[in-house]
Order: C-alpha cells, then structure tokens, then sequence
C-alpha cells in the first residue's frame, strides 16, 4: 500500500493531548507501515465512564488495558498506531475540552480507519458480549464494524450478528471508516469477571486487530 503518513503531525498531536512515551521516526529505510489505524480509549481522568457492579472495576482503566493490548496487536502486524491517550488521565479538565483534543486527534489527516474501545453497561444483568457501532449511513463505518463483530464472535465462539447503527461522536465526526467496540457488560457478572482477565483482554485484542486488518485489507490500494 503506497501512502505517505505524516510523522511529525502525528507526534505532535499525540504530545499535546496527553503524557506519553516519545514518538520515534521512521528510518528512511524502514519498512512503510500498512496501515494508519487511530486508537480511541474512552474516558480516562475525572471521567472514569461505567463502573462493574459487583468489583466497582473502572470503564476507563480497562479501556486503556484492552486498548493498548490492539494498539501492540496492530503494530506487530505492521500498522502505524496513534493513541488518543496512553494514561490513566483524561485529555483535559473538563469532558468538553476533553472530547474536542479527542476528536481533533481522530480528525488526523492520513488515517485509514478509527476504533474506539469502550465497555458496555445495562440495567438488565444478563445481557453480554460485545457490541460494534457505526455512525448510522456510512456504507465503509458499518463493513468496518461488521468485519470486527464477525471476529470477535469467531474469536469467543458466539453466534454471528450484525453490527450496530449508532449516532456517536467518535464515529460521527473522522472523515474515515470508524467504529466504536463496546468490549463486554460491566453489568454482567461473567463479562465483568472476564474483561479484567489479561488472557481475555489478549483475546478481545487478537480480535478486533484480526477484524480492522480484514476490512483494510478488503479494500483497494490507495
């Protein structure tokens, strides 16, 4: 795949929105990553999003364990990650300034698609699994969310089922196919259980990179 990434504008985003570790260049004789894939950890700081009903387990801080566990899936497969955040803290002091630094990140030029990793909550407790959305009419966001849905029930041995349309901000506002991953229910008791299992993070993670690199490699070469 013939694409140009810019670097520096990259690691610049990534250095104004939150602490992080240095962003190396690529050596002009390295190989060209495949693909620019944007990682969106929900929540993070004073926004700590839903919490497990029977361990008080932090939407946020499992966001950021599964999302880094894709983030190092995707690389080792070749791809050029770029995190919204890769701490604990939120990207601001308030949920608007947060989500305004998050969506200009998600706006980088040169990406191939974005996934944002969040987990689910619901009053009825036997509800689980995960979920996929896309921004409801866009034709590439739902091949996307549906090439994820069909690896992560491949992955956990589910019945197959469609992605789901949405209206979310982190789908509506990238000009490339998103999706945002709903990774299980921290209202259900077996989910929650599971989803602060390293060995189900690692699976979760195989997935949703086995499922991104199937959409982006669906695609013709740009």
């Amino acid at each position: 795949m013939k694409r140009s990434i810019l670097l520096f504008l990259s690691c610049f985003l990534l250095g104004c929105s939150a602490p992080a570790a240095p962003c190396e260049p690529f050596l002009l004789d390295a190989e060209p990553p495949k693909y620019f894939v944007i990682l969106d950890y929900g929540h993070g700081g004073f926004d700590c999003g839903a919490t497990g009903v029977d361990t008080g387990v932090l939407e946020s801080d499992l966001n950021l364990l599964i999302g880094e566990r894709t983030a190092r899936a995707l690389e080792d497969r070749g791809c050029f990650v770029l995190r919204t955040r890769t701490g604990p803290d939120a990207l601001a002091d308030t949920k608007r300034d947060d989500m305004a630094r998050r969506g200009a990140i998600l706006c980088s030029d040169g990406a191939d698609c974005t996934v944002s990793i969040h987990m689910n909550k619901f009053s009825d407790r036997r509800v689980k699994g995960p979920m996929c959305y896309f921004q409801a009419g866009a034709a590439d966001g739902k091949a996307l969310a549906q090439c994820v849905t069909d690896a992560l029930c491949a992955a956990l041995g589910r019945d197959p089922r469609f992605a789901n349309p949405g209206n979310n901000y982190v789908t509506r506002i990238p000009d490339v196919p998103s999706v945002l991953i709903e990774c299980g229910f921290l209202s259900n008791p077996e989910d929650e259980r599971k989803l602060q299992d390293p060995d189900y993070q690692a699976l979760l993670a195989g997935a949703i990179a086995d499922g991104v690199l199937a959409f982006l490699s669906s695609r013709p070469a740009q």
